[in-house]
């Protein structure tokens, strides 16, 4: 089928596909983790202050990130009504769309298009990109920019690099302006690297990336002048702390740091469920067939290994190294993330994709086996499911923890008649699918498997780590003005930027520092066990003397990141 089809109408076909994987679910779940509203909030602060440069939020925070991401957010809101968690998450969304869509596209332009097809599906269906297409995060955006600054360089170097490539100026210029200049630098550096290995001269590469690399730079640069002139020094510090103290592990707070290993990890579950049928696959391999060069040693070996390399048609070398040298470049620093990983994943998928095929003509019994696995946890599911429901299991079993207990049980009082619609509806994809070719069984079984956990399981477990309801009861209690909050690291201000952004966010970011302004009247949300610690009366490292505090509202248990119990506070001055 999709051999006759044009390249423009497959290309709007995985478009619409990638679309419908992402867009009807992403307003579902309510932010429960810190990184969605801290985003979000950003973008509420440039509407409430009408400041699209570096607006306050938080009660004195300066956004950590470059802004294309939170006027992309804005916009959206502008024109949707106000910012809300659906349009929070739709410049990712639509960023994983246009980069599904783009690697297709190319692909089927230097590639082959059932190839380029299977590449976009497996993207589609690939765990990490997939929750980042679902997310209020800058990663997804970032992304897709620099996976389209790349295709864009490529298709510069073939058409002979005579004029400047304004598409992919364009591109960097976004990335650079979504999470600083590693979304001009790390491109330029991967093509540089290509470039060199197919023979242009060094001083070609240099004068041409580096007006490349200018060009891109002077859209951002106009933006840090202006946010330089508003934030001043404490601006310049957090931009030197998160491009280069992220890099050289010299942050003033520790920020997911880890051995360089733990990047191979991320790519084995990043990858999922596809590393499943990689790993099912080295049961089937002729291993004795395989020869290892013998006797050519180190130095004729790694020639051998070159001249293999160089050999390779373009796209597969340029594929392998942005592949890999992405990868690598991410080994270097201290901070480590999956979501850092994923500018490198399209151009894995293409050799996962490649591997696919290959397993599918030579050895469909690992791919049958893949596919029954897939139809195995659909099934599996739903009997749990099921069984919650329908009371089976007694809740004498159910997690002893808070949160746990809330998730199984949010399950349990799920709606059945829902719930027969979505077995219903599953049951007949997945019959239908599970006897298609092995190939489209198995992409669609995995986006099946996808859509089942987006729009039953994920809102239904995820919403009982919600702060949201806890929001709305302190908005009855405080409808208007001022709410102030502590934490234990708002005494020592060059610590890590940790707050309450999910209560700010749903607050309408009225959220202010109670140690920063110390008012004499209001309320303050604080952490029970740090309420005991610093603002008990009988506490030994209590902070003040002349406050007088009255319990108002408590979650009825842990809740979010904090893992306590979130108290609202009215406090007073007593003279």
């Amino acid at each position: 089928m999709i051999d006759s089809m044009n390249t423009k109408k497959a290309t709007l076909l995985v478009a619409v596909i990638a679309l419908l994987t992402v867009l009807p679910f992403i307003g579902l779940n309510e932010f429960h983790t810190k990184g969605e509203p801290r985003e979000a909030v950003v973008s509420l602060s440039m509407l409430l202050q009408d400041n699209w440069i570096l607006p306050i939020n938080n009660g004195g925070d300066i956004p950590f990130k470059p802004p294309f991401f939170h006027w992309c957010i804005t916009i959206v809101s502008m024109i949707l009504g106000g910012v809300s968690e659906f349009t929070s998450r739709v410049p990712s969304a639509l960023s994983f769309v246009a980069m599904i869509a783009a690697t297709f596209a190319f692909y089927a332009k230097f590639a082959d298009k059932k190839l380029a097809m299977l590449t976009a599906m497996v993207s589609i269906s690939t765990f990490e990109l997939h929750r980042a297409g679902m997310n209020c995060r800058v990663d997804m955006v970032l992304t897709m920019a620099m996976v389209c600054s790349q295709y864009l360089l490529f298709i510069w170097w073939k058409n002979g690099m005579k004029q400047l490539p304004w598409m992919a100026l364009v591109s960097m210029s976004c990335a650079t302006l979504t999470k600083g200049p590693i979304g001009v630098c790390l491109p330029c550096a991967v093509f540089a690297v290509f470039l060199l290995m197919r023979g242009v001269k060094l001083w070609t590469i240099v004068w041409k990336l580096a007006l490349v690399a200018i060009i891109s730079m002077i859209a951002p640069a106009l933006w840090y002048y202006a946010a330089y002139q508003q934030g001043g020094d404490s601006f310049w510090a957090l931009v030197y702390e998160e491009n280069v103290g992220r890099l050289t592990g010299t942050m003033t707070y520790e920020s997911h740091e880890g051995p360089a290993i733990i990047n191979f990890v991320y790519l084995i579950s990043g990858f999922l469920p596809w590393t499943i049928v990689l790993l099912i696959s080295l049961f089937f391999l002729p291993w004795k067939s395989y020869s290892f060069d013998k006797g050519l040693g180190i130095k004729g070996w790694l020639k051998k290994k070159y001249n293999e390399l160089t050999s390779m048609s373009d796209v597969r070398l340029y594929t392998l190294l942005c592949g890999v040298l992405i990868v690598l470049f991410y080994c270097i620093p201290k901070s480590k993330r999956s979501v850092y990983l994923m500018p490198a994943f399209p151009f894995i998928a293409y050799f996962i994709a490649e591997y696919i095929k290959y397993l599918a003509l030579e050895f469909p019994k690992a791919c049958k086996i893949f596919k029954n696995i897939l139809v195995g946890l659909i099934i599996t599911v739903f009997v749990i499911h099921l069984s919650l429901v329908f009371g089976i299991v007694p809740t004498s079993v159910y997690p002893k923890k808070d949160t746990d207990f809330a998730m199984v049980e949010a399950l349990a009082g799920y709606s059945k008649i829902i719930l027969a619609i979505a077995i219903l509806v599953v049951g007949v994809l997945t019959y239908y699918f599970s006897r298609k070719k092995l190939m489209t069984a198995m992409v669609a079984l995995s986006i099946i498997f996808f859509a089942l956990l987006d729009a039953v399981y994920l809102p239904t477990v995820l919403n009982t780590k919600s702060v949201k309801h806890f929001a709305s009861e302190i908005e009855k209690v405080v409808p208007e003005g001022n709410i102030y909050s502590f934490l234990p690291v708002d005494l020592t201000p060059n610590g890590s930027p940790l707050h309450f952004f999910e209560l700010d966010y749903y607050l309408n970011d009225r959220v202010h520092l109670f140690w920063k302004e110390k008012p004499t009247e209001g309320y303050m949300i604080v952490l029970k066990k740090d309420f005991q610690h610093y603002f008990d009366a009988d506490s030994e490292t209590k902070l003040v003397d002349n406050y007088k505090f009255d319990e108002v509202l408590r979650t009825d248990r842990y809740y979010g990141s904090f893992k306590d119990i979130i108290c609202l506070m009215h406090f007073e001055v007593v003279k």
